[in-house]
């Protein structure tokens, strides 16, 4: 498939830990379907030994009530599912042989269909889809050819809102970012009056969390480059101590030898980059594995994290497992036990 630098570099990551990890073993508690645990969460299952087909199925935060949500064709890799502020509605990105398009399936798995985004060429591919607060509105990256063959960058990859039937496409990231920064992985607050989101520095392919008003202006850095967040998630609960706290995942392109990836949060309100650096807190402590942690994604009500859990052991058959958290890094609890690798996790009401 063709894909920008970014895409590229995930595609390659979850290959990777695909063929060389496997659950971790740690006991775990069944949860009750209290407010903290309510809705269903929706991950992406592999289907191959080549990581080369994935599907998306949904759960109750304790496992039960599995559901199959999308049927792709071999070859067909569907990911980074975004489910509608009313739980109705699970939008996704699907990579398909040479491009990458948006689609749509209702939350009980009915009504699969493609989101009709204009991508004409020069556009190769629709990533990393979202949605605004009031659902009228998704948000994604639009993918512009070429591809730099040497630094696999895009010469264009930059954010854009559109209505769910593809209408009204405008962009959402600032203007002359192109060729030197990509963005993605757009995350609206409760409010409306920021988003937060990934942004890629082309000439190295480090990764930082930044936020932004709508109107692509006060462009704030959150995390540094040499932590290299990725999969940022804002929390929407409305007063408590996860208000406007994004999680993230750290080292999300692979991390340095001698330690492993973690989940992390840091406050959309920090500033400048130095107080935000001073306020990153783990919610999980890998250290130099051989565990790993990543994919976050907030429960409604701010009071749990969804993420995957997987841990390298070698020889082992391949995979992974979706748990969720207490953002203080208690209560782990296990959702998801198929032996099917399983990853990318969202929470949705």
């Amino acid at each position: 498939m063709i894909m920008s630098k970014r895409a590229a570099a995930l595609i390659a990551a979850a290959t990777l830990t695909a063929l060389t990890v496997a659950v971790p073993a740690q006991a775990t508690t069944r949860g009750s379907q209290g407010p903290a645990h309510a809705g269903r969460i929706v991950w992406t299952q592999v289907l191959d030994d080549t990581f080369s087909t994935t599907r998306l199925v949904s759960a109750r935060p304790d496992g039960s009530s599995l559901r199959v949500l999308t049927h792709p064709r071999p070859k067909q890799f569907d990911i980074d599912a975004a489910v509608s502020p009313d739980g109705s509605r699970v939008l996704f990105e699907r990579d398909l042989p040479g491009r990458d398009a948006l689609e749509m399936v209702g939350a009980d798995g009915r009504g699969e269909h493609v989101v009709p985004v204009s991508c004409a060429n020069p556009c190769i591919g629709l990533d990393n889809p979202g949605w605004t607060p009031s659902g009228r509105h998704i948000t994604f990256t639009r993918v512009l050819g070429p591809i730099d063959p040497v630094s696999q960058s895009a010469r264009s990859a930059v954010l854009y809102i559109a209505r769910p039937d593809g209408s009204g496409m405008r962009r959402l990231s600032q203007r002359g970012i192109d060729g030197v920064y990509e963005d993605y992985h757009a995350r609206f607050a409760a409010s409306g009056k920021y988003l937060i989101f990934l942004r890629l520095r082309n000439r190295d392919g480090k990764t930082s969390v930044f936020r932004m008003r709508p109107d692509g202006s006060d462009v704030r850095q959150l995390t540094p480059w040499a932590l290299d967040a990725d999969v940022p998630d804002l929390s929407l609960a409305a007063h408590g101590p996860t208000k406007d706290l994004v999680v993230f995942e750290t080292f999300g392109q692979g991390a340095p030898n001698g330690s492993e990836q973690d989940i992390a949060t840091v406050p959309a309100t920090c500033h400048p980059l130095a107080a935000c650096i001073r306020e990153i807190r783990y919610v999980t402590h890998n250290g130099a594995g051989p565990g790993e942690s990543f994919n976050p994604s907030w429960s409604p009500g701010g009071r749990r994290i969804a993420f995957t859990s997987a841990l390298f052991l070698p020889g082992k058959p391949p995979a992974g497992d979706i748990w969720t958290i207490r953002p203080d890094g208690r209560g782990r609890q296990q959702v998801s036990r198929s032996a099917r690798f399983e990853f990318r996790p969202a929470w949705g009401r």
